[in-house]
């Protein structure tokens, strides 16, 4: 049982789902895309206007139904993955990226397709060794999309046709977004290993481990943060960790576990802003500290805060049992917004006023920026685990809800 599922059930034990349970009516294979406009067109796209599977709603003092706000709109939707009948709670929690006109992303179909982000249309589709959880990441210079499996193999893809580049195969899932520079790329996985490859060619260059520590991890694990000439990593062991991009040496390391020996994963990739990189444990919460020498600046106790979205001199991130935080630079908290059997909550996208993130028993969630308020819940029916992908120039989100459909919500300022 992976660190992921440990972190699910544990939420889940905590707390009743809540959303909308129904579904999209008609459901559309692969190739068919669900659009605006209630025409049937080439790929099998079929109208949106009626379509009451995907609700919108604004939470009201009590549980009755309020208005919805309206903040994203459905532009089209796109069936990746069909779940079966017996399989009661499905997840799906991969991001895609931009790649030449096409949204590449993978799915527990065993697959990687590249979408077509005007129509919504499938292009191509890739089989992998394996179901796709992981954040996937475009190398503009050598025009290949990065794409980690579950069973630990590493893709190259080529944007334009889905032809695999090259493979390597790892040791654990691979489930964060991989960190590359001009000639190599860098990979984390959940068996607590970073890992450096030639980015033309998939060659093993150098690899870094630590132990995983004995009992249960509850959280997950960090992706890898190049600075420079330097990564940084967190661990299951509670350590963050400064390694050298050229050979993987250690620079420096250091503890970022609490009292407890319970729970210490450094979970969260690290968010670097100037001269202070911002990361938190599970149980030693958000700690600003030097990426230099490690040196910790300040410590904030929130156990369980993740990964941290740096924007207007602010620091957005949330924790299962605590909501979402705005937290200003010095490490004071602006405000809070506890979200009610939400599940596992990705790191915020900001979006003009708005703060949007998943929740992977509710759904997608929109937040005012400013105030923390919560103005609407985009629930397609069972849940989003998926961190949604901003397109900022068009102001349009993508995302993969659990139930295996992607959807290109347009973000109404």
């Amino acid at each position: 049982m992976n660190r992921r599922r440990l972190a699910h059930l544990f939420t889940v034990a905590m707390a009743v789902a809540v959303g909308c349970a129904a579904g999209i009516g008609g459901a559309v294979g692969i190739g068919g895309a669900v659009g605006i406009g209630g025409a049937v067109g080439i790929g099998g796209a079929v109208g949106m206007s009626g379509c009451a599977g995907a609700t919108a709603r604004q939470l009201g003092p009590r549980e009755e139904h309020a208005r919805p706000a309206g903040v994203v709109q459905i532009r089209w939707r796109t069936q990746l993955h069909e779940h079966g009948l017996f399989e009661p709670t499905p997840e799906e929690c991969a991001t895609g990226v931009l790649a030449g006109g096409r949204l590449i992303i993978g799915s527990r179909a065993n697959s990687i397709v590249g979408v077509d982000v005007n129509l919504g249309r499938v292009d191509w589709a890739t089989a992998a060794s394996g179901g796709i959880d992981s954040e996937a990441r475009f190398d503009s210079q050598h025009n290949q999309v990065y794409v980690g499996a579950d069973d630990g193999s590493f893709y190259a893809i080529d944007p334009s046709s889905g032809a695999i580049r090259w493979t390597y195969r790892a040791k654990g899932a691979i489930e964060r977004g991989a960190a590359f520079d001009e000639g190599a790329v860098y990979v984390a996985t959940a068996a607590d290993r970073v890992f450096s490859l030639d980015a033309a060619t998939g060659k093993w260059r150098w690899q870094y481990e630590r132990e995983t520590p004995d009992g249960f991890t509850i959280h997950g694990y960090a992706g890898p943060r190049l600075q420079g000439k330097t990564i940084l990593s967190g661990f299951a062991d509670g350590y963050l960790v400064s390694l050298s991009a050229e050979a993987g040496e250690v620079i420096w390391a250091r503890s970022l576990a609490a009292v407890s020996d319970q729970f210490v994963d450094v979970d969260s990739t690290p968010a670097i802003v100037g001269d202070v990189a911002y990361v938190s444990s599970y149980s030693g919460g958000l700690y600003a500290l030097s990426p230099k020498d490690g040196g910790v600046r300040w410590r904030l106790g929130i156990e369980g805060a993740g990964e941290v979205k740096v924007a207007d001199q602010r620091l957005y991130f949330a924790a299962p049992r605590e909501g979402v935080h705005a937290v200003d630079l010095a490490g004071h908290v602006l405000w809070r917004q506890a979200l009610t059997a939400a599940g596992d909550l990705t790191v915020p996208v900001t979006v003009g006023p708005y703060l949007i993130f998943s929740g992977s028993r509710a759904g997608l969630f929109i937040v005012e920026r400013e105030s923390g308020k919560l103005l609407e819940i985009f629930n397609p029916g069972s849940g989003i685990c998926a961190a949604p992908m901003l397109e900022a120039d068009k102001g349009r989100l993508y995302v993969l809800s659990n139930g295996g459909a992607l959807y290109a919500l347009d973000v109404v300022n």
